[in-house]
């Protein structure tokens, strides 16, 4: 890490602060703060329902999965995008012609106020344990490539890097005041601007994995064996499947989910958000797990958990490890602020 890659991180984060608060100017309702006063744009609350699903453990779970099993990590990111392609047809349109302004309001029309209070209080207890764990997995990432002056404030003793500790309340702060100050469109444009830099990123990295190991065929001829096999003795085909009526369920009904396709004028509109979300998780993790995959190839020894960010600092040069990180956090930032909205709207 170098002084460029610290302020590339500075300067993205005052950027998300400052477009939280010129876009909570424009607030003059609870319905705006929370679905934007359902004016959203599809592709809009598509980009952003697409960022929700994803987290750092996207590149540290999977990718370590890439890592030592090869392609059937694509697989299994291909196969979101067939649920969210079913949530379009059956789901977000049925959703859309509902005219609730939250995701909760269902609930108490359906089964009556205290099934409102019930999921309400259960769903902010479990969504606070899982950003916790989102941020701290992020966090464990981050600061491993982030060596600070020994007595630094922010530094752990222990280690010489930046606290995990600090690292997560720096991300947590920040995600809270843009969230909190912008509401669902600063959300919704945050994500857009996650969904800019962490493409980005990914385009860059995947031809200079292929470059670092000296072109796609020596790659492909070095893999090992079983390497793109789209299928596994872990990840069968009926894992397959049941991983998919998961996610159906999971982006059909789950709430932050449901916030996107309400925010959208009418539910022709919904469908199509959902849609985009399908078509960029069909397409998208064929170049997601490349750096992983790649590094396989490089080292047999590594930490499959941190092959994505050890291939991140092999390639990169200064000031583009920063822009690495700004995106790996971006991920996990765009899940949290879209929960803090959420359950604000349900709470409210």
């Amino acid at each position: 890490m170098t002084v460029i890659d610290y302020l590339i991180i500075l300067l993205y984060f005052v950027g998300l602060l400052v477009l939280g608060g010129t876009l909570g100017k424009r607030i003059k309702s609870s319905k705006e703060m929370f679905i934007a006063g359902k004016n959203a744009s599809w592709w809009m609350s598509g980009l952003s329902s697409y960022m929700t699903i994803f987290s750092a453990g996207t590149f540290i779970v999977w990718g370590g999965v890439a890592y030592r099993s090869g392609i059937v990590a694509i697989v299994v990111g291909i196969m979101l995008g067939i649920s969210s392609l079913l949530v379009g047809l059956f789901l977000a349109g049925r959703w859309s012609r509902m005219k609730i302004n939250s995701p909760a309001e269902y609930l108490g029309v359906r089964f009556g106020e205290p099934s409102v209070k019930f999921y309400t209080i259960i769903g902010m207890i479990g969504r606070a344990v899982h950003v916790a764990v989102a941020l701290y997995a992020v966090a464990i990432m981050v600061v491993a490539v982030m060596p600070l002056p020994a007595g630094h404030i922010l530094a752990d003793p222990q280690t010489g890097h930046m606290s995990v500790t600090w690292a997560v309340l720096i991300m947590g702060v920040i995600t809270f005041i843009y969230t909190a100050t912008g509401g669902f469109i600063a959300v919704v444009m945050t994500d857009i601007i996650q969904f800019a830099v962490l493409i980005g990123m990914i385009l860059i990295m995947a031809p200079i994995s292929f470059h670092a190991v000296g072109g796609v065929e020596e790659f492909l001829s070095r893999a090992p064996a079983g390497f793109f096999a789209v299928v596994n003795d872990q990840y069968s085909s009926g894992w397959m499947v049941l991983w998919c009526i998961l996610h159906f369920f999971m982006i059909g009904g789950d709430w932050p989910f449901v916030q996107r396709y309400i925010s959208v004028p009418t539910s022709r509109d919904a469908r199509k958000s959902v849609y985009l979300v399908a078509a960029l998780y069909i397409i998208t993790p064929l170049i997601w797990y490349i750096p992983a995959l790649v590094y396989r190839v490089m080292n047999a020894d590594a930490n499959p958990e941190q092959a994505f960010m050890l291939m991140s600092q092999y390639v990169l040069g200064a000031g583009m490890i920063g822009l690495m990180l700004a995106a790996l956090m971006s991920a996990t930032m765009s899940m949290v602020s879209g929960t803090l909205n959420v359950f604000a709207n349900v709470f409210t």
